[in-house]
């Protein structure tokens, strides 16, 4: 269980970088700092994803909150103003947090407890906030005022004029709509009565957008407030972007805690880090509408579905926790989308465009099917659903496609992508400045390229009894990868060959996966080498450095701007999902003897402090800075850095891993 306790008084800028989040498995989600203070403007009690996982809109901010006892007004609640005024300062009566299995403020004031519990329903825009109160026969009162965006959740708002009468008050309910062409917002409680006050409350500081130098000042408004006097026992408040009828606030809340129980123990394990990686594992599965199936959210607060990082992540959130069917449905939806022999890269926010610009998400399908058939020897589904897919990407790179993605017809190799157009994962670009330029041979895309043939061949085996062309193709590939991309005089790989054949000689982390992926396209004296140099010049605490510290290009630190931030993004930040290709590899060369296993397991320790202590309370960040202490930056919870913790836990770690007999 996640706890912080009074600690948050005396640091409260600790404190705010500290968060908690809820989602519903549509893609919506709630979610704000320990003492609620909002820093993002993707924060809020409910973000709604209007056509789910997309269009999501922060439709209920914050609540603020007071307790009158004795005729005297405590403020549970805290805003930052423009030059850091904290008004009211709530937060002072913050006795504890628990983040397990709901987030949970339980604030004190004298010998008068309130605990605040907040769950989501799952598959709705709904969220429920529940008050207990432990008053000790005090005479005490509860006012909750809801604070409203009706914004999309990359924006800012700011005081408009038509935002007035906007609500509809009924006995116990009300309706909010501030514009024609917002959405309608329900809101149903059980005990109390609301008072309507309209108000802008203005000048509201977003700390982590002004560090991001985006706009940091918003305003938002409230219709007034619920108030519960005499307030003795519970009383709770539920938001939803659809008509409440009727609700029992405690069914709703132990049905959620039941099914986030289940989640944790679906392993059957005791161990508390499984069990919270179960829980992180499953806030990025959700519902596509779109396609009526699953798929992967691959970071929150602002990401959306990208089929690279759900086909990365799609073994440690599905496969090795047993969700079969997750992963058959996130399957079916990137070999649905596929167009000249593409995966999209990523689904759009608005819209039913998907952007094809990717060179590798193509060939990690491939490896998702191959370890779907590990676990689930399932090899029906992938006839009748992924193998038309697959043989459409071979063919596409073999003759060609879209950004200049080709089968090189001399060594076999594949090239990609122009001066302008980033197709790797390495792929910040900023106002026409790309950052790393990898056009041309990357290291990573042709050990993927390789491994694609080896496991298309079995699977054409399989389906149509023959496979001599591409098993011919695949021997000549790693023959030409080890002539093209072996650095001799560093014993280690280049990261990509230019499209004039020079080498780029920047030490670079993409090497791991050609240690990493099911097929060898080294021998295992050179990935005992490309191991070992990468663990003396990239490995942290958290993943591994994407550019060596030593290069001149290094940066260390990632912040400010998004011209500063995408300078780092590549350039030396850490990036957390790479752990679990690093610690497989590195158990693999030393052949999982004692002392590798011992220090595996070490490598693990640090994600346990993260997970409780920092960012994203329960889950793991997107990256971390390059230099000491290596903060988290980015996304504060991220798919691939769950997903491949998750699966080299369970797979190497804990020895779990399946063996495919073909």
């Amino acid at each position: 269980m996640t706890v912080t306790g009074r600690e948050i008084q005396s640091d409260i800028a600790r404190a705010t970088r500290q968060e908690w989040l809820l989602t519903n498995g549509i893609g919506g989600f709630a979610g704000s700092t320990i003492p609620c203070i909002n820093t993002r403007r993707y924060h809020g009690i409910l973000v709604a994803a209007q056509r789910p996982p997309v269009e999501r809109l922060v439709l209920v901010s914050r609540l603020e909150e007071t307790l009158i006892i004795d005729r005297r007004e405590f403020s549970l609640s805290t805003c930052v103003h423009a030059e850091d005024i904290k008004n009211p300062a709530g937060y002072l009566h913050l006795e504890r947090f628990e983040r397990d299995p709901l987030p949970t403020w339980y604030y004190q004031i004298r010998d008068v407890m309130l605990i605040k519990t907040i769950s989501m329903v799952y598959g709705q825009n709904t969220t429920l906030v529940t008050y207990k109160l432990l008053g000790n026969n005090r005479k005490v009162s509860l006012r909750v005022r809801p604070h409203f965006l009706f914004r999309d959740f990359h924006g800012n708002m700011y005081e408009n004029a038509g935002v007035q009468d906007c609500a509809e008050v009924f006995e116990r309910q009300m309706k909010v709509q501030p514009f024609t062409n917002a959405p309608e917002l329900y809101i149903r409680w059980d005990r109390g009565k609301f008072v309507e006050d309209c108000r802008w409350h203005k000048d509201i500081m977003l700390q982590m957008e002004e560090e991001r130098g985006l706009p940091a000042l918003e305003d938002d408004f409230s219709c007034g407030y619920l108030e519960v006097s005499p307030f003795n026992g519970s009383a709770s408040i539920i938001f939803s972007d659809r008509p409440i009828s009727s609700f029992n606030p405690m069914d709703l809340r132990k049905r959620e805690e039941q099914r986030l129980e289940n989640i944790a123990g679906s392993l059957h394990s005791t161990d508390p880090l499984l069990r919270q990686l179960l829980l992180a594992a499953d806030q990025f599965i959700v519902d596509r509408q779109s396609t009526g199936s699953r798929t992967i959210i691959a970071g929150y607060p602002w990401f959306s579905d990208w089929g690279r990082d759900s086909l990365i992540s799609l073994p440690g959130l599905t496969l090795v926790t047993g969700r079969f069917d997750d992963a058959r449905s996130i399957l079916r939806t990137f070999a649905g989308a596929i167009q000249n022999g593409l995966v999209p890269n990523c689904f759009a926010d608005s819209g039913n465009e998907a952007s094809y610009n990717s060179v590798d998400a193509s060939l990690w399908f491939f490896v998702a099917a191959y370890k779907f058939i590990e676990y689930t020897d399932d090899y029906e589904f992938v006839r009748e659903h992924l193998f038309d897919g697959m043989t459409a990407i071979i063919e596409a790179f073999q003759n060609g496609t879209r950004y200049e993605i080709a089968m090189d017809q001399e060594d076999g190799l594949i090239s990609a992508g122009t001066p302008d157009v980033q197709l790797t994962w390495m792929d910040a670009k900023v106002d026409g400045w790309v950052v790393t330029p990898r056009n041309g041979k990357a290291v990573e895309v042709n050990a993927l390229w390789y491994n694609a043939l080896k496991i298309y061949a079995i699977f054409q085996e399989k389906f149509e009894g023959h496979s001599r062309e591409v098993t011919a193709l695949a021997r000549r590939v790693r023959a030409s990868f080890h002539k093209v991309f072996w650095n001799e005089r560093k014993n280690c790989l280049f990261d990509y060959i230019k499209t004039d054949g020079s080498a780029d000689l920047a030490f670079r982390p993409n090497q791991i996966f050609a240690v990493f992926l099911p097929f060898n396209v080294l021998d295992h004296a050179e990935e005992k080498a490309v191991v070992d140099a990468v663990f003396a010049k990239l490995y942290t605490s958290y993943g591994l450095r994407s550019l060596a510290p030593s290069d001149e290009h290094y940066e260390g630190f990632y912040g400010g701007d998004r011209v500063k931030r995408d300078g780092a993004y590549h350039q030396g930040t850490v990036w957390g999902f790479l752990i679990g290709p690093f610690i497989s590899s590195y158990l693999k060369v030393n052949n999982f003897s004692m002392e590798s296993q011992l220090r595996a397991s070490l490598m693990i320790e640090p994600f346990i402090n993260h997970l409780n202590r920092e960012a994203c309370l329960g889950s793991i960040s997107e990256i971390f800075d390059g230099n000491m202490p290596h903060s988290p930056r980015g996304c504060f919870a991220q798919a691939w850095s769950v997903a491949e913790l998750l699966r080299c836990y369970i797979e190497d770690i804990k020895g779990q891993k399946p063996t495919l007999v073909i």
